[in-house]
């Protein structure tokens, strides 16, 4: 049938632009109706992997959609042996190439300098130290008292019973050459560095809380709680004393 140009309808309620909206619709036709847009796939995707219902790196939809293909001679089967080692080979040599250069790292960060290492062996003179005579070095970055003793308090250090010590040390155990005391001048309190020649022994006196030590660096009395520490040392002759690891003194 011919298509009409205007409208016979007796009345007309809606016109745009001088034209009845039935004229405007004979003129263009209706609308069609929208249509969904078509999505194409690969073949080696499934539909639903395009729309996940718990994300895109959930397990579950990995385990169905990429490790599991239908087709083994899929080149997109990820399951096959030859993809997997392909991909975690190089993923776990950067991790344990990564892991080894941190590790080099963090370790010789620990390590002493040169000039550190230059000072943990030292040698003193100590020829010209009389007997009775306390001197201070540093060794190590921590100040050492090298007391060259008397006789007097080497027979007096001898015979303190052990039952009078909180550290029970003898002053064989400590000193290896009993005309020396090589002591770390550090209190075992609170770290402080005793005086030298006072307390109530004579020997070393902590002022700060009141320790008091004798000539083999004892503690006899206060808060302290250990001994002085004895420095590692040797004497090589009658005027060099070695300090250090006695390994090398060898």
């Amino acid at each position: 049938a011919a298509r009409r140009l205007y409208s016979t309808a007796p009345t007309i309620t809606n016109t745009v632009g001088g034209l009845a909206t039935a004229q405007i619709r004979d003129l263009v036709g209706s609308p069609a109706a929208p249509v969904a847009p078509v999505m194409k796939m690969p073949q080696y995707l499934k539909p639903k992997q395009f729309r996940p219902e718990r994300g895109c790196f959930d397990d579950e939809f990995i385990r169905q959609n990429y490790i599991k293909a239908d087709d083994p001679s899929d080149p997109y089967n990820y399951k096959g042996k030859a993809f997997t080692y392909a991909a975690k080979l190089p993923m776990w040599a950067a991790l344990v190439a990564s892991a080894r250069v941190i590790a080099v790292f963090l370790l010789s960060q620990f390590e002493a300098n040169k000039s550190a290492l230059a000072l943990a062996n030292i040698e003193v003179e100590v020829g010209d130290i009389p007997e009775g005579k306390t001197v201070t070095i540093i060794w190590r970055g921590k100040p050492v008292f090298l007391r060259h003793r008397t006789p007097a308090e080497i027979e007096e250090m001898k015979n303190v019973p052990l039952s009078e010590l909180r550290d029970p040390q003898t002053d064989e155990e400590r000193l290896n050459d009993p005309r020396w005391a090589v002591l770390i001048a550090v209190c075992t309190h609170l770290g402080c560095v005793p005086v030298i020649d006072q307390g109530q022994f004579g020997a070393y006196f902590c002022p700060c809380h009141g320790s008091h030590y004798d000539h083999s660096g004892r503690i006899r009395k206060g808060p302290a709680p250990l001994n002085l520490e004895v420095a590692s040392y040797k004497l090589l002759d009658e005027n060099t004393m070695f300090l250090g690891d006695l390994a090398a003194a060898e």
